[in-house]
């Protein structure tokens, strides 16, 4: 019987607007892979406000344009 052990992996899954966003979403914002934590925009929907916390907790805010994508990534589950 052989041993195989399960780890995550995060890879990029896809490419969203900003308004296909959820809170939760891991999303990659220069090189630093950040979680969604709150989803907002202006009163056209044209500009959106996305505050995101990354692994140490620290929280930022950044604003994106309705025609920007913003890089999606998911966890797998791999064995080795």
């Amino acid at each position: 019987m052989s041993d195989t052990i399960n780890s995550m992996k995060l890879v990029p899954a896809d490419l969203l607007k900003p308004d296909q966003l959820m809170e939760g979403d891991l999303i990659k914002i220069g090189e630093d892979i950040v979680e969604v934590i709150e989803i907002s925009s202006d009163g056209a929907a044209d500009n959106w406000f996305i505050e995101t916390k990354d692994e140490f907790g620290e929280k930022e805010t950044f604003t994106f344009h309705y025609t920007e994508s913003i890089p999606l990534y998911v966890f797998i589950e791999t064995m080795e």
